[in-house]
């Protein structure tokens, strides 16, 4: 055989090197390459369980702080049902009265509805006001520390020029 020149000996070393540097990086950078990839999927999968849980975090943060609000109103147990519907009464004319809505009459129905584990107290009021005093008591329901409901509505103008509604309503609280 002939012997190879200098410059086909670089040749030959520099295709020995290529072809070593291709089976290097196929049999052991690629699988390095391939468990990178699969740890940042999970590192992925990961963040995104994680964000999950932070977010349930907070909303049972919220939940509590809003039950710990509640809770005095929500064990009704050791409370009369004529206690807790005259609390009831006397929160609903409080609010009534600071929004300046004129009760007109406000009459309990008769027994309270046992549904499942609550009991369900129910009020009929009939009032009369101007819209905006209207609006100011649905905002004060809906924002009082007693978990109260209006279950029906009716409104009405009370004159032509509709300056004053007749308001008929059944308003409810349901207590543990």
């Amino acid at each position: 055989m002939k012997e190879l020149t200098r410059s086909q000996k670089i040749l030959s070393y520099v295709a020995g090197g290529i072809i070593c540097v291709f089976f290097i990086e196929k049999f052991f950078f690629a699988g390095l390459r391939a468990k990178i990839n699969t740890l940042n999927q999970q590192i992925k999968k990961e963040e995104v369980d994680l964000k999950i849980g932070i977010d349930i975090q907070k909303r049972k943060d919220s939940i509590l702080k809003d039950y710990n609000n509640y809770k005095d109103y929500l064990s009704g147990q050791n409370i009369s049902d004529k206690e807790i519907f005259t609390g009831f009464l006397k929160e609903i004319e409080k609010l009534a009265q600071e929004s300046g809505l004129s009760i007109i009459n406000l009459t309990p129905q008769n027994e309270p509805q046992k549904i499942r584990d609550y009991t369900k107290y129910n009020a009929d009021l009939k009032a009369e006001a101007p819209l905006e005093k209207f609006f100011d008591f649905l905002n004060r329901i809906q924002n009082d520390k007693l978990l109260v409901k209006l279950d029906k509505l009716s409104l009405s103008p009370k004159d032509e020029q509709a300056s004053l509604l007749k308001i008929e309503a059944t308003i409810s609280i349901t207590i543990p």
